[in-house]
């Protein structure tokens, strides 16, 4: 009986090592010579669970070549508890796809709300109330003194359309008694038209080659009607003068020294 368990034990240890040697890897087996000794006596009532021992493979000291033994079949393991991954567990989702299974883009801060409802007013907002602008009171243009009536001033007044022609004498802007009193009697006939106004234009003879010279004694003159007109009650803000100088080429004998006053309701 011994012999044939030596036998039987020989044949194992010829056939691991041929295993081995064809695959080239190192295997790791723990032998137990009280299990090989019970293969022949009877079989024997398994232990409890609970007695039954973890064996792990420890390395051994032979060779590659070295024979090995397989752990007697008896041998009870506990074997790992493998527990799934969460990335296991949840199920796969397409790309472009949610975790609801909706596709489409998951809103990265929570659920898209609807915009609320927009509220009409019950009735229109009342129309504003403007105030009224305050009146200021309006500084008034200072009235120039009455010119210098001169009793041997040359000059005369004549009626032209839409008013009057005022000479003067050459280089004078001096008025006498009665071109005053034409400028007076033209600034009444504006008294009762508040919306015309007077338009006052000035000549000057001079010499060709000196345009400043009969253009300020122009001017002198268009001012001194002026005054009178502010003087008799027309505002100055009714009362244009036009300084133009000499005037133009006209017929042979025409005044060169002289002022119109017109009306603006008779201009073109």
């Amino acid at each position: 009986m011994h012999n044939v368990f030596s036998l039987s034990r020989r044949f194992s240890l010829f056939c691991a090592a041929t295993l081995l040697s064809l695959q080239g890897a190192q295997a790791q087996i723990v032998t137990s010579n009280s299990a090989l000794d019970q293969l022949g006596s009877a079989p024997q009532k398994a232990k409890p669970a609970a007695s039954a021992k973890r064996t792990n493979p420890a390395p051994t000291a032979h060779g590659k070549n070295q024979p090995h033994t397989h752990a007697p079949e008896n041998t009870e393991q506990k074997t790992p508890t493998h527990k799934p991954d969460a990335a296991t567990q949840a199920p796969a989702t397409q790309p472009g796809q949610t975790a609801t299974g909706t596709t489409g883009s998951a809103p990265a801060h929570g659920p898209v709300r609807p915009p609320p409802a927009a509220t009409i007013p019950a009735a229109p907002p009342p129309p504003p109330v403007l105030t009224p602008t305050p009146e200021v009171a309006l500084h008034p243009f200072p009235i120039p003194p009455q010119p210098t009536v001169v009793l041997t001033a040359t000059g005369a007044a004549t009626p032209i359309p839409g008013g009057v022609r005022i000479t003067f004498a050459a280089g004078s802007d001096e008025l006498n008694p009665g071109m005053h009193q034409a400028i007076l009697t033209f600034g009444q006939s504006l008294a009762d038209k508040p919306n015309v106004r007077a338009i006052v234009q000035a000549y000057s003879s001079g010499a060709p080659n000196d345009p400043s010279l009969p253009r300020r004694i122009a001017l002198l003159r268009g001012l001194a009607a002026r005054s009178v007109l502010m003087n008799s009650g027309i505002p100055s803000t009714r009362i244009y003068v036009r300084v133009i100088g000499q005037p133009l080429a006209g017929a042979q004998g025409a005044p060169q020294d002289y002022i119109d006053l017109t009306q603006s309701d008779s201009q073109p």
